[in-house]
């Protein structure tokens, strides 16, 4: 009960923080929050206990129930993953109104009511629009809603309440600029972006910049967070005084609602032009006429077809911004035609003259029958993908009439191209050898997941890291845990945690593990990659810890139905691993062979060997001695040690040795008996040789400084 008691007051002292030192809404470092809040609220000795992924309790607790703050209303956490909070209007006046526990109690009370009024929302809406539970879609349509009641309906600023922005002669302007200033070649669409608003006014690149959002905001898989906001700042910095972006859109911006294919990623300008042609359209319409196309979808819908019918992907997607009930997210007409194929049985079997209407019907219908949303791209995805029968109407093409120039590069699925690793800073860094590092570069890439492999010592941590580190982008993750023998499926993944609530309650609560953070992290950025690393990795039973998730590391694009319901994707039942998540691990082949993995661990993981014997581990004392000049024979005492131990197993990493400074006798002697001769010890337990006559130092440097000076004789 204590320490349920402590989790209550130390979240409540997190949002007196915020109030304290940022209630303007700015956000701060959770690091700082959790330090100051233990700080005043100190950890029980049981709260300090490190659970299985070394974190305290008491901050896993903290962390639970900051999620009912989120749920009430009260505070924001930073979509960019940055590891920041905000407490938003609604949580000042909450720590006030509420004292003492009774806050959390609240916060647990407005978390269950708007569950509650969202199921029922939905269910009262099912058998009238087009649903969607995802909560990606619900909010980039809280941001749409904003562009449209408050830029198209009123003519102002979506960024800046009450600046009147979207006005015809400011659209009209933009829309000169843009297709009449000449574009650089060789630069991105950044940089060019700043001399095509060369001419603009305020006004007019705050415009862009909430045209641009506009734009970005349904799409997903090719482009995420840091990408979108990226892309709206680079409008938004060529001001003078530049605005911020709100939480609204920028939460927005880590989801996303359909993937738009090629066209709409690679060539942004041609799909931006086709968005200001609709709104110059938008503004030769009367007043009446404009409210109309905004309540009526067949009206705003005779505007963004229009007479053109070029970027059919585009036009789509202006489609469900503005009226997501009756279009739906589904902007490929390749699809649409063949959805409206498949179901059209739904509602009578015959086609209607508006294929938007039937689609919306038959939506409605699917969705009445099973009592929920439906996903179209989920289960049902196999009733129409491959639809090849039946007077399916032409699906008219996407004609993208733009140079090479303005088109941008597809993003990989895998978040990055091996050619953009730098191999040769990699292996100045690392001092092994580039051709090697570039073979472990597009096993990773081709194959999405390596191990890395040797006795102890031979820098497959440090190796690790280093690729790991020159594969981060802006919005990449960068996660490392260890494996040990307890190790879990409900550590790694996802399972059930006894927790209490403010009143003492216990129940279980789904909690995620890492592999499953990273996929969420990786869906809101999936034109990056993120990277899982695993220490000894060989050291957990594997099969327990992977369970049913062996599959999904080969077959990346497919589902599968996890072991917990509630923790796959989107809280439902089946789980897909995103292409852009990496896994690294290493193994110490001194705690178990290679060869004792079983076939389905060997035959997902590529693997890499580092070991003293081979390249690129061999030889690279005498390349760091090159850079790092010893007075000792260091290079050559490594060398004769492991040509002395017999079990290649057992010979020794050069970690131990690469010391930018020059090794004293006295460093060296300390390294040989504290590190090196304990471990050979361990591994020649029973076996009756005395390691400290064998191996010792002295003896080892007798041996060389005489075949030196024999050397240097001859």
């Amino acid at each position: 009960m204590e320490k349920e008691l402590k989790t209550a007051e130390r979240v409540r002292t997190a949002l007196e923080i915020l109030v304290e030192q940022a209630s303007d809404g700015s956000y701060m470092a959770v690091s700082d929050i959790w330090a100051e809040s233990v700080a005043r609220v100190p950890l029980t000795p049981h709260e300090s206990e490190l659970n299985t992924r070394n974190v305290p309790r008491g901050s896993t607790n903290w962390l639970f129930a900051s999620s009912d703050f989120v749920a009430a209303g009260w505070l924001r956490k930073n979509p960019s993953l940055s590891g920041e909070w905000a407490i938003t209007p609604n949580g000042v006046a909450a720590v006030e109104a509420f004292p003492g526990n009774e806050l959390v109690v609240e916060a647990q009370r407005l978390k269950v009511a708007e569950r509650d009024r969202r199921r029922n929302e939905i269910e009262r809406a099912l058998p009238e629009r087009w649903v969607s539970e995802d909560a990606n879609q619900r909010t980039l349509l809280a941001a749409a809603e904003v562009i449209v009641e408050e830029g198209l309906r009123k003519g102002l600023s979506a960024f800046a309440p009450g600046r009147e922005v979207w006005t015809a002669s400011n659209i009209r302007e933009l829309h000169t600029l843009w297709v009449t200033a000449d574009k650089v070649d060789g630069k991105g669409f950044n940089a060019n972006l700043e001399l095509q608003l060369a001419g603009a006014t305020e006004d007019q690149k705050l415009l862009m910049a909430e045209v641009l959002a506009f734009q970005l905001l349904p799409i997903a898989k090719v482009m995420g967070h840091a990408k979108k906001r990226e892309r709206v700042e680079s409008a938004l910095n060529v001001m003078r005084h530049p605005v911020e972006i709100p939480q609204v859109f920028d939460a927005a911006f880590a989801g996303g609602a359909f993937n738009p294919g090629q066209g709409m990623q690679a060539h942004v300008n041609h799909a931006l032009t086709v968005v200001l042609e609709v709104l110059v359209a938008w503004t030769e319409l009367s007043e009446e006429e404009q409210q109309r196309a905004l309540d009526e979808p067949r009206r705003w819908r005779d505007l963004v077809l229009g007479k053109d019918s070029g970027f059919p992907t585009q036009r789509y997607a202006l489609l469900y911004l503005v009226h997501p009930g009756f279009f739906g997210p589904i902007v490929s007409t390749d699809h649409r035609t063949r959805i409206r194929e498949a179901f059209i049985g739904e509602i009578g079997g015959e086609f209607s003259s508006d294929p938007d209407a039937d689609l919306q019907a038959i939506v409605i219908a699917l969705q009445v029958k099973a009592g929920k949303p439906i996903d179209l791209y989920g289960d049902l995805e196999s009733r129409w993908e491959k639809n090849p029968t039946g007077p399916v109407e032409p699906a008219p093409a996407d004609p993208v009439t733009v140079s090479d120039e303005e088109a941008e590069t597809d993003p990989d699925p895998r978040g990055f191209f091996p050619s953009e690793v730098d191999l040769t800073e990699l292996a100045g860094a690392t001092h092994l050898h580039e051709a090697w590092l570039g073979k472990v570069t597009s096993a990773l890439h081709r194959r999405g997941q390596v191990i890395l492999y040797g006795p102890p010592g031979t820098g497959k941590t440090y190796v690790a890291r280093a690729l790991a580190n020159r594969l981060g982008k802006p919005g990449s993750v960068v996660k490392r845990i260890q494996f040990h023998p307890s190790y879990t499926y409900e550590d790694f993944f996802a399972g059930y945690r006894p927790v209490t609530d403010a009143a003492g309650q216990l129940s279980f609560s789904l909690t995620r593990g890492p592999l499953r953070e990273i996929a969420d992290e990786a869906r809101k950025n999936p034109d990056v990659p993120h990277v899982l690393m695993i220490d000894e990795i060989n050291r957990a039973n594997l099969s327990k810890v992977f369970g049913e998730l062996y599959y999904l590391l080969e077959y990346r694009d497919d589902a599968i139905d996890v072991l917990y319901a509630g923790s796959g994707d989107d809280g439902g039942k089946s789980f897909s691993l995103p292409a852009n998540v990496l896994i690294i691990g290493t193994m110490n082949t001194a705690d178990r062979s290679i060869a004792l993995l079983d076939s389905a661990m060997r035959r997902r993981f590529a693997f890499f060997e580092l070991h003293p014997d081979v390249a690129p581990v061999k030889g690279i004392l005498g390349r760091w001695s090159e850079q790092h000049p010893q007075t000792l024979p260091v290079a050559a005492l490594f060398e004769l040690l492991n040509e002395s131990i017999r079990d290649r197993e057992d010979r020794i990493g050069p970690s131990h040795l690469l010391r930018t400074d020059d090794l004293g006798e006295d460093d060296l002697r300390a390294v040989w008996e504290e590190s090196i001769l304990p471990l050979l010890e361990e591994r020649h337990i029973g076996t009756g040789v005395d390691v400290h006559v064998k191996y010792g130092l002295d003896a080892l440097l007798t041996i060389v400084t005489t075949d030196t000076d024999a050397t240097t004789e001859t």
